[in-house]
C-alpha cells in the first residue's frame, strides 16, 4: 500500500493548483511595475523587498530596497531570505545572473506591448497562488483595451507630439506601448514611422509637424520650452498638457488610468475644436 501511496503522491501534487502547493511567500520585485502588479492581484502580502524605484501603493516604501534600476545588492537581497525574485526583460540582465549565482529561484517577464499587461498578470497569478484574481483583472483590462481601440476606429484625430524626455528631446513611435495608447485616444502622431520606438528630435522638426496638442509627464518646467514658439499651433491654442508619469510609463493596471487622462485631454480638444470626423 505504501508503494502505491508514494507512486501517486507526486502525480496528485501535479494536478493541485499553485495554491495549494508551496507558492512562494518570499517575493522580492526588481521593477516597479512588477511591484504594482504583485499588490494588485492580491499578493502583496508576498513581497518582502523590492527596487528604489517602487513606491506603489504606499506600504511599498516601508520595504527593504534591495536594488536600484542598474545595480543589486546581493547582500541585502539574501538578508531577506527570499523564495523567489521577479525582474523585467533585457535591461537587467546583470541582475539575473547574480541572482541565478546565488540560486534563489528568478521569473523574467518581458513585457513591451499593452496585450502583454494581461498575460502576464495571468502568469503571477500562476506563480503566486492567486489565479483567480489575477485572472480577473487581466480580463477586465483586456475589455478596456478593446473598448478604447474600437471607440479609437470612429473617433476624430488630433496631431499631437508625446514628450517623453527633455533634454535631450525625445519622444516615442511605433514599437512603443504609448504610441499604442495615442492610438486608442485619436492621437495622430507625426513621428510614429520614425525607425526607433524612441526617437530623438530636434525643436525644428516638431515646428514643422506642427501639432495641435503637446504632452509632457515629468515636470511642468519642461512645457516652458514651447512658449518660445507661439506659431506653433499647441501653444497658440494653449493645449500643452501635463500627464502623470507613473500612469503612463509603469506598465500596470494603473495604465487605464494615463489611458483615461490622455483620451480626455484629446476628447476636450476636439470639442472646443468641433472637429466632427476622423482624420485618414
Amino acid at each position: 500500500m505504501s508503494i502505491w501511496r508514494n507512486c501517486l503522491l507526486p502525480w496528485l501534487a501535479l494536478l493541485l493548483p499553485v495554491s495549494a502547493l508551496a507558492a512562494p511567500q518570499r517575493i522580492v520585485s526588481l521593477t516597479p511595475h512588477i511591484t504594482e502588479m504583485l499588490y494588485a492581484i492580491g499578493a502583496g502580502s508576498q513581497v518582502v523587498a523590492t527596487d528604489q524605484a517602487s513606491d506603489y501603493p504606499d506600504i511599498v516604501k516601508t520595504l527593504p530596497k534591495v536594488a536600484n534600476y542598474q545595480s543589486l545588492n546581493s547582500e541585502s537581497l539574501l538578508m531577506v531570505k527570499p523564495d523567489l525574485v521577479i525582474v523585467w526583460g533585457s535591461t537587467q540582465t546583470m541582475m539575473q545572473q547574480q541572482v541565478k549565482a546565488l540560486g534563489i529561484p528568478l521569473l523574467l517577464l518581458k513585457s513591451q506591448q499593452l496585450d502583454d499587461l494581461p498575460q502576464e498578470l495571468r502568469l503571477l497569478g500562476e506563480k503566486t497562488g492567486h489565479t483567480e484574481q489575477a485572472n480577473l483583472l487581466a480580463a477586465q483590462i483586456a475589455d478596456k483595451f478593446a473598448f478604447y481601440r474600437q471607440r479609437s476606429q470612429q473617433h476624430p484625430r488630433i496631431k499631437a507630439f508625446y514628450q517623453l524626455w527633455y533634454p535631450p528631446l525625445t519622444t516615442v513611435a511605433n514599437g512603443s506601448y504609448i504610441q499604442e495608447i495615442m492610438t486608442m485616444c485619436g492621437a495622430e502622431n507625426p513621428f510614429a514611422d520614425s525607425k526607433a520606438p524612441y526617437p530623438q528630435l530636434s525643436e525644428e522638426a516638431v515646428l514643422a509637424a506642427d501639432p495641435q496638442v503637446i504632452f509632457a509627464t515629468q515636470h511642468g518646467s519642461d512645457l516652458q520650452h514651447w512658449l518660445k514658439w507661439p506659431q506653433l499651433a499647441a501653444v497658440k491654442q494653449k493645449h500643452l498638457y501635463l500627464l502623470k508619469a507613473d500612469w503612463l510609463h509603469r506598465l500596470s493596471p494603473r495604465v487605464l488610468l494615463g489611458i483615461e487622462q490622455m483620451c480626455g485631454k484629446i476628447d476636450a480638444v476636439v470639442k472646443n475644436s468641433e472637429i466632427t470626423s476622423p482624420v485618414n
